[in-house]
């Protein structure tokens, strides 16, 4: 059986889930430690997503989707869903850390949804959510002046009306009249924030996103 390493609410780790939800693949997932990581003492990759295929390691997300859809998924991609996945990777992702995490509060108020209940002992969630409350927001700063995010609410909203207007352009999905491999880069990226307030400002923001969001999350949220 597949095994995912993730942290939950990674949106590397979300894209991969996506995929292997949407296309009915089996597999486990092993939840990682923060600070540490002691689950991937198996590997010298400290990030997450790490795939376990029996005895083949496989790392980076945009590498992990590509094997599980040559091995197992087997959807089409074709020049153009190579594209828009490359923008999920190098252009929307970006906006999360920044809207999630803008500043110490927030973050904590944040990290109270995102660590999930028995996920850790007692003392290590509370110091997991204290450390990544001080962390993140430092991450969320440096993404800003790396790709050069001036004002992140304003970008990410643009970004979902680009991918309504350009991607979607009037079809269900992507894909046509059902889900392909783009839609399960955008909305796995995406379902990592669900309940962190980057879905709701994008589905308040536009009645297509929201439709589209809403008709891919019983068929890719497993």
């Amino acid at each position: 059986m597949l095994t995912l390493y993730q942290f939950d609410s990674c949106p590397f780790c979300w894209k991969v889930k996506a995929l292997l939800n949407y296309t009915n693949q089996s597999y486990k997932t092993v939840e990682v430690t923060p600070f540490g990581m002691p689950e991937l003492e198996f590997t010298e990759h400290k990030k997450v997503p790490v795939l376990k295929d029996g005895d083949e390691v496989i790392t980076e997300s945009a590498v992990i989707i590509e094997y599980i859809n040559e091995n197992y998924s087997k959807l089409v991609i074709d020049d153009d869903a190579k594209q828009w996945t490359a923008w999920v990777d190098s252009k929307l992702v970006h906006y999360l850390p920044p809207l999630i995490h803008p500043n110490i509060r927030t973050s904590f108020r944040n990290f109270a949804l995102i660590l999930q209940d028995g996920q850790f002992g007692w003392f290590k969630g509370k110091f997991i959510r204290l450390m990544g409350s001080f962390v993140m927001p430092r991450v969320a700063t440096k993404m800003k002046l790396k790709h050069n995010i001036d004002d992140v609410e304003k970008e990410y909203l643009e970004a979902i009306d680009y991918w309504v207007n350009k991607g979607l352009a009037e079809k269900a999905f992507f894909g046509g009249s059902q889900p392909d491999f783009v839609d399960c880069s955008v909305f796995g990226v995406l379902r990592s924030s669900d309940q962190l307030g980057a879905v709701t400002l994008a589905k308040s923001h536009n009645a297509e996103f929201a439709k589209w969001y809403d008709a891919c999350y019983p068929m890719m949220n497993g």
